[in-house]
């Protein structure tokens, strides 16, 4: 007797390709869960993208503070050697007024006047006057003819001229500015006082430092007769609020000991070159 087989019927099933196809297999993908499970490696490196770039962008923001902060400390350095000046024409200095000479004092009207010449005595001697003559005559220093009286004749008065003073002006006070004198002006405490002024009073302006501007800006002053510092103007200048910094500070500069010349204070013209320059 044969046994009695059953047969049975395999059913082919499609061949999924992914894990997610398996477990959604015919289950609802548009519920979400699926498309969040098949686009899962997208999302996670676009988060890690993004991620690295906001971290990037904070260093770069920190690091142009930094580079900010450090640009605005930068020292500013003064340099007070001598410097040979630019070939340049100077301004034409006033001449000085021309003094008028005094007046000459007028001439007093003299006699000359004539030492009595010692001559031999003569002996023709005037007779001594008759007695009657003299009673009715008056006693002078010499004999003549005129009328008889009894009053003593006064002698004529002497003319006395007066000499007439003569004030002469002296001169009004000369206000030249000189460029050369027997004792140049100086600034009090010398040129170290100077210098740690300079360094501690200028400020690199803004507009210089982010064009990286560098150099030497003459300036020209006057030191007065009292030390002040009046008619600040730019020889030459570099630009971009440099110029205008140097002037800003030579006006705050305390009196200077004023030059003198022939033993007197004058006016001088100085000339200084401030330099700026930034550090690497």
């Amino acid at each position: 007797m044969k046994p009695h087989t059953q047969g049975v019927q395999a059913t082919a099933l499609p061949n999924p390709t992914t894990l997610d196809e398996i477990i959604f297999e015919q289950r609802n993908k548009d519920y979400g869960a699926y498309e969040l499970r098949t686009k899962y490696s997208q999302n996670l490196n676009r988060a890690l993208w993004i991620g690295v770039g906001c971290f990037g962008l904070m260093l770069l923001t920190n690091f142009i503070f930094a580079r900010q902060k450090e640009n605005s400390e930068r020292i500013v350095s003064v340099d007070l050697t001598a410097q040979k000046i630019p070939d340049e024409p100077l301004p034409e200095l006033e001449k000085p007024k021309e003094v008028e000479p005094p007046k000459p004092v007028e001439q007093v009207k003299t006699i000359t006047f004539l030492v009595p010449e010692v001559v031999e005595e003569t002996n023709n001697e005037m007779p001594p006057p008759d007695y009657d003559a003299i009673e009715n005559s008056v006693i002078s220093d010499k004999t003549q003819d005129g009328i008889e009286t009894d009053e003593i004749a006064a002698a004529p008065p002497t003319e006395v001229k007066s000499v007439e003073k003569t004030i002469v002006e002296l001169p009004e006070e000369d206000n030249t500015a000189f460029i050369t004198v027997e004792v140049q002006p100086s600034f009090m405490g010398g040129n170290s006082e100077m210098y740690k002024f300079l360094s501690k009073n200028l400020k690199y302006p803004t507009a210089a430092q982010r064009a990286n501007i560098q150099g030497k800006v003459f300036l020209s002053f006057i030191v007065e007769k009292d030390g002040s510092i009046t008619d600040i103007e730019t020889m030459k200048g570099i630009g971009f609020g440099c110029d205008e910094e140097a002037m800003r500070v030579v006006k705050l500069m305390p009196k200077w000991i004023a030059g003198k010349q022939n033993g007197r204070n004058v006016r001088v013209k100085f000339t200084i070159p401030v330099f700026f320059r930034l550090d690497d």
